[in-house]
């Protein structure tokens, strides 16, 4: 992950991708050995690490750049366009999809009705699908983060172009704000999409950005005291997310500005080891697995109920487990396969469009 300033927070991109990795298994509908354990029944939560790396890399990149409103707009298009395309091009899918049902009835599910309704396909468009306008999650599930993190960029936009030198104390208020919402009315707390989302995401967001402007400032560990703090975090946050429920859920974005920080400086071993050429890959990927796999997983169960792959009607079961366990791993690799197609066919021909477009003319 490259910043504005040049600096490469690599291990952080990596364990982006295994965070991306980890909310597929979270979504995966097939009966297999890790389908019932409890760190994958709450892999959901690692939603929550995008929020705070993205505040970090964010105010990292941004902090001091937004001096005028030309600034800021030239920040929201080059924001937009990291997301929107991708977003764009499954929503198309999920769209084609359905129009593919209505033609040719191939499942008993009414065509454009409830989370699959023609006004939320404009209210995808505009990415303000997650901002309490729909009561459940509406196409391409997963892209209610992207709703929520639009909103956290114009709050950031506008926080740095009229203080610029408190924008992360103002931002600390409203992640604790964010928090207490989450906290006291979401239903199921951190398992918050399309109604507490935005709250969800600020909380993440700005005290990632409120990390990124002290981490520096904070004493680090070396060699092989750095080694003992990575690992130790690692399996804090893997403790924390196997055994947390209910309230306690909300103190993982907590969790994962530790995580940030303790990897941010690259000091330990776990830090060479996430460098690894292989999961830096895998982090560049990310958001191309995360955006794809839900419509693969669509389809995946349509095949499958036609089929009667589905003998309790919520998971596919071949009635061996580690026939499952397989039929899961393929799974991965198509949704891999098909993400790394649009993240080059697409992601990065868009990403580099709206670079050219928004690069600042020569005085």
């Amino acid at each position: 992950m490259k910043t504005a300033g040049h600096q490469r927070f690599e291990a952080l991109d990596s364990l982006r991708g295994v965070c991306a990795i980890l909310v597929v298994m979270f979504h995966m509908p097939v009966a297999s050995h890790w389908r019932d354990w409890g760190f994958i029944q709450h892999a959901y939560l690692f939603v929550d690490y995008f929020f705070v790396l993205s505040g970090f890399v964010i105010a990292h990149a941004y902090a001091n750049r937004l001096k005028s409103g030309r600034d800021v707009g030239r920040f929201m298009v080059r924001r937009f366009g990291r997301i929107w395309p991708l977003h764009l091009l499954m929503l198309v899918a999920f769209v084609g999809l359905e129009l593919a049902r209505l033609i040719f009835h191939f499942d008993g599910a009414v065509p454009f009705t409830r989370d699959r309704s023609v006004e939320a396909i404009f209210t995808n468009l505009l990415l303000v699908q997650a901002w309490h306008v729909h009561p459940y999650l509406t196409w391409n599930g997963p892209a209610w983060t992207l709703s929520a993190e639009w909103a956290c960029y114009l709050i950031f936009a506008g926080l740095v172009l009229i203080a610029p030198k408190r924008f992360r104390w103002i931002g600390l208020i409203l992640a604790v704000v964010g928090g207490v919402l989450v906290l006291a009315y979401a239903r199921r707390w951190m398992n918050t999409t399309f109604d507490f989302a935005v709250p969800r995401a600020v909380y993440g967001f700005f005290l990632g950005c409120l990390l990124q402007g002290l981490w520096t400032r904070i004493p680090r560990l070396k060699g092989g005291a750095a080694t003992a703090l990575e690992i130790a975090a690692i399996v804090a946050t893997c403790v924390f997310i196997g055994f947390a429920e209910g309230p306690v859920t909300v103190a993982v974005t907590v969790i994962f500005v530790v995580l940030v920080w303790v990897f941010a400086g690259e000091n330990g071993a776990l830090s060479r080891l996430l460098d690894h050429r292989a999961l830096v890959t895998l982090g560049r990927w990310s958001f191309a697995i995360y955006m794809v796999h839900m419509f693969i997983l669509t389809v995946m169960l349509i095949v499958g109920r036609k089929l009667d792959w589905l003998p309790n009607g919520r998971r596919i079961d071949f009635g061996s487990v580690w026939l499952n366990d397989l039929f899961a791993l393929a799974m991965f690799g198509l949704i891999v396969v098909v993400a790394v197609a649009a993240h080059r066919l697409v992601e990065q021909p868009a990403q580099r469009m709206i670079d050219r477009w928004t690069k600042p003319k020569a005085a």
